[in-house]
């Protein structure tokens, strides 16, 4: 028989996938004729770029490459000399992850790992990468269920549960063109390394529209034609719009920086600059806080009702957090009187624990300071590992919360003191979301069968057990809560183990 149901719609966004992946790219690379052969490697940086990211029927796919720079110690036959080779290496990566469709939304970040270089011999050498995929997988989806039902004699337990749902997703994309200038007195033979670093990411939110503000920093390490090395650091801004309706202020909000495509070249040798061209990827995901009624469970002391229900696992508490983290000490650097070119600092391994109110983070800093050797005639690389542990005050986080956090070093400033010392001086910037799980079993259909009671009352005295509720009673004898309490003079519905209650119940 039908029933006259209210329903209502909910955008549900359920994790389908989360899975950790990890690659190995590798490729051999010839040295270019214009160059030396190789003697010895010096060191190796790269700079992931993200091409393109798809979610497939059962599977997903990451298309991109990774722009490796690899100094090294080369001979012309004339001359010994720190040179360079840039070397790109492409990668167009599956994964199977079952249960996903086309439909569904990715949120893949993808890491760099070690970078193994080795000599084949003076004209080759063998790159390999470890990329590390950490793969979200997202159902963006309306789910219809029943929210109230128009029957009398009808018994439910209902509760307000607060929950986050997506209020959109969206993206952009930027590209900075720059022009970087070096010192005048530089005529540029070669780019020898290059770092570059989304960092100072924010966001403002404002009716409708996302502003998404962030810094490009650049390291670009490059040699003389007269055999010196030097450094040239730039940070320039980045900014994009991302429209989705209805978003305010008040609206939990994802975002997400990743670098597409970056072209470095020097200009001519007299502009003393070099040419950046940095392609930049932004996304977002807001969520919308929303009190729902939940019909949990229900029945009818005079009607047989079959009911249907669905599992949905959400999430509530949605919330970003922000925090700054310092660091300044001394550490043996161990170079004696060296000459400091560039010093690479990246927070690797975090790790966290999460109390109410605040997130301990703990984790690494590692420093490679590149140097010259024997009074400026080589190259080297010495490295510092800096641990750091530090408590995020996080208002409003349980200790149940998942969380996610990004690292950035937001500023650096390396003294070199003598003795072989280095004073350092760095700044952590986290980002930290977090959110709580709750699994909620919605009513999405209700119908009335053929009565399978008759209006014969009777009374039994039952003994509660333990994790016995007057709902439960009540649903098992067919009566009601309101009854139970009536008949046995209680103050509330608290009941406890022993306890003996007279209970109206129908007979079938």
């Amino acid at each position: 028989m039908a029933i006259k149901l209210e329903k209502s719609k909910l955008a549900v966004n359920q994790v389908m996938a989360n899975k950790k992946e990890v690659i190995e790219v590798d490729g051999d690379c010839i040295v270019p004729d214009v160059k030396p052969d190789i003697l010895e490697i010096v060191g190796t940086s790269g700079i992931i770029n993200i091409y393109k990211k798809e979610v497939m029927d059962g599977k997903v796919r990451v298309d991109g490459s990774v722009s490796v720079y690899v100094m090294y110690i080369g001979d012309d036959g004339k001359t010994r000399g720190v040179r360079s080779i840039n070397h790109t290496l492409d990668f167009s990566q599956s994964f199977n992850v079952q249960d996903i469709t086309s439909d569904m939304t990715e949120n893949i970040q993808v890491s760099m790992g070690s970078i193994d270089c080795k000599v084949i011999n003076e004209r080759k050498i063998n790159l390999k990468v470890n990329l590390e995929f950490d793969i979200v997988i997202l159902a963006n989806k309306e789910v219809e269920f029943v929210s109230n039902i128009d029957v009398k004699d009808i018994q439910k337990l209902e509760n307000s549960i607060p929950v986050n749902v997506v209020l959109g997703v969206g993206q952009t994309k930027t590209v900075a063109k720059e022009t970087v200038s070096i010192d005048s007195n530089d005529n540029l033979a070669e780019i020898l390394k290059v770092n570059g670093e989304i960092v100072n990411r924010s966001i403002k939110v404002s009716y409708n529209k996302i502003l998404t503000k962030a810094d490009i920093k650049l390291k670009i390490l490059y040699s003389t034609e007269d055999g010196r090395i030097n450094t040239v650091n730039a940070k320039f801004p980045i900014m994009g719009f991302i429209d989705m309706q209805d978003i305010g202020e008040n609206n939990p909000t994802e975002y997400d920086f990743e670098i597409r495509n970056m072209v470095i070249k020097p200009n001519s040798t007299e502009e003393h600059s070099i040419y950046v061209e940095i392609e930049v990827g932004i996304s977002a995901t807001a969520y919308d806080n929303k009190e729902i009624n939940v019909i949990q469970d229900l029945y009818s002391p005079s009607k047989n009702l079959k009911f249907e229900q669905n599992n949905i696992k959400m999430i509530q508490n949605k919330a970003v957090y922000e925090g700054t983290y310092s660091i300044n000490q001394k550490e043996l650097l161990d170079i004696s009187d060296e000459k400091v070119y560039d010093v690479d600092a990246s927070v690797v391994n975090t790790n966290t624990r999460v109390n109410d109110n605040e997130v301990f983070v703990s984790g690494n800093v590692n420093l490679v300071f590149t140097c010259s050797a024997n009074g400026m005639t080589g190259i080297q690389t010495k490295k510092i590992d800096l641990p750091f542990e530090t408590k995020i005050a996080c208002s409003g986080i349980s200790n149940k919360a998942n969380v996610k956090i990004k690292a950035d070093i937001l500023s650096d400033d390396f003294n070199i003191l003598p003795g072989g010392e280095v004073n350092i001086k760095l700044d952590i910037g986290f980002n930290i979301v977090s959110s709580n799980d709750v699994d909620l079993r919605l009513v999405n259909n209700v119908e009335e069968l053929e009565n399978e009671y008759v209006d014969d009352y009777n009374m039994v005295i039952y003994q509660v057990r333990k994790n016995d509720s007057l709902w439960k009673i009540a649903k098992e004898f067919n009566s009601t809560v309101e009854s139970i309490i009536e008949t046995n003079n209680l103050q509330n519905d608290k009941i406890f183990p022993g306890d003996q209650l007279f209970i109206e119940k129908y007979m079938g």
